[in-house]
């Protein structure tokens, strides 16, 4: 499957102050506060606050507000003014951009559009999200058109690719550098993608990069097998269970199921049940008191399902990054204190336009940290 984004289309644009960087924070804090209700299977993009937008006479800077701004320069629209949205989860789970060690170097030949040499250059896979980086050089670039380029992206093996992200930013004078990231779905690991490039720099041309190679780094799975069940408000009870917690350093895949009898159930709502269940919400608290929300990268993916002599047992997914704050007060969950547990709530389709909660699991932050 794939996906292609036209950011012209579909970015949220919102207008940077001249002058102040505190007054650029807040208003990318207030044009991007996290959305808690999602639809069945909806990738939530904008999840805590926007990327920091910088007008053209402020320095390049990497600031932290909810999002680790990559240390590149922004790329403003034409008019210097205005940038789009890169989804603060996925800079917190690939962290700094522009650090070419992060990622797996892949060895491809540069293509040409005119001038422009146009040359991928790294890929790396972590905890539920896939990213690669692109290279743009030469004397004829047209900053402008870059927000006009196409995107696909196919896994080679045909899995399943959620939400495509895609950024540029400046490094030198004729020099661009583009990531383009997606969210995956389940456990096995994506070993190569295809990537598709149109409308490159203004022109009709269209770049297609076969078999880019794709290393997973490697995942510690934690068993958790904690379970809640609840009286569903159609057909009998529903038990959730969280399974295990895979981590990478930077991010967390979160697999649940949910296990129901069909019986009594009409199609509709055994559909429901069988295909939706969100884990879309995990915050963390030292006692009492509530320190905020892990960021979410995607909630309630399903996997799959199977049923056995009327009992039905679905398999989804979560992914977070390892961040947790509010209102762009952001910390590293390794900074958390030392006795913090993560309460992951699990909630099932209900009357709407609510949803019925099945129960909150919680899970000390000392076994969300990589060893």
């Amino acid at each position: 499957m794939s996906t292609t984004t036209d950011f012209q289309k579909i970015t949220e644009q919102i207008s940077v102050p001249t002058n102040l960087v505190d007054a650029a924070i807040t208003q990318g804090i207030q044009a991007a506060a996290p959305r808690r209700k999602q639809n069945r299977r909806r990738i939530t993009i904008g999840l805590a606050v926007a990327v920091l937008l910088l007008g053209a006479a402020i320095t390049p800077a990497t600031i932290q507000a909810g999002g680790i701004v990559p240390a590149f320069t922004q790329l403003l629209d034409q008019d210097g003014a205005k940038t789009h949205n890169f989804d603060p989860t996925m800079n917190m789970l690939l962290g700094n951009l522009y650090n070419q060690g992060l990622y797996d170097k892949v060895s491809v030949p540069a293509q040409k559009v005119g001038n422009v040499q146009v040359q991928p250059i790294g890929t790396l896979s972590t905890a539920g999200v896939v990213a690669v980086l692109i290279d743009y050089t030469g004397p004829g670039m047209q900053p402008d058109q870059l927000r006009r380029q196409t995107e696909q992206v196919d896994q080679v093996s045909g899995q399943h690719i959620i939400d495509t992200e895609s950024n540029f930013g400046k490094v030198a004078l004729g020099h661009y550098r583009q990531v383009i990231a997606f969210y995956t779905q389940g456990t096995t690991p994506v070993q190569a993608i295809n990537l598709q490039l149109g409308k490159v720099n203004g022109t009709q041309q269209t770049l297609a990069f076969k078999q880019l190679p794709v290393t997973q780094r490697p995942l510690q799975e934690t068993a958790i097998n904690q379970q809640s069940t609840v009286k569903a408000i159609h057909g009998g009870k529903i038990t959730g269970r969280l399974t295990t917690i895979q981590q990478a350093p930077e991010a967390l895949v979160v697999n649940y199921t949910l296990a129901f009898s069909q019986a009594g159930l009409s199609a509709r709502w055994l559909e429901n049940y069988s295909e939706a269940a969100w884990i879309s919400e995990a915050t963390v608290y030292d006692g009492q008191k509530n320190l905020g929300l892990l960021e979410l990268g995607s909630g309630g993916q399903f996997l799959r399902t199977k049923t056995n002599a009327g009992q039905v047992t679905s398999q989804f997914q979560s992914i977070f990054a390892k961040s947790y704050g509010s209102l762009g007060d952001q910390h590293s969950l390794k900074d958390a204190p030392a006795d913090a547990v993560v309460k992951f709530r699990l909630e099932i389709p209900g009357r709407r336009p609510n949803r019925q909660q099945v129960g909150t699991f919680t899970v000390p932050v000392r076994q969300l940290l990589t060893k």
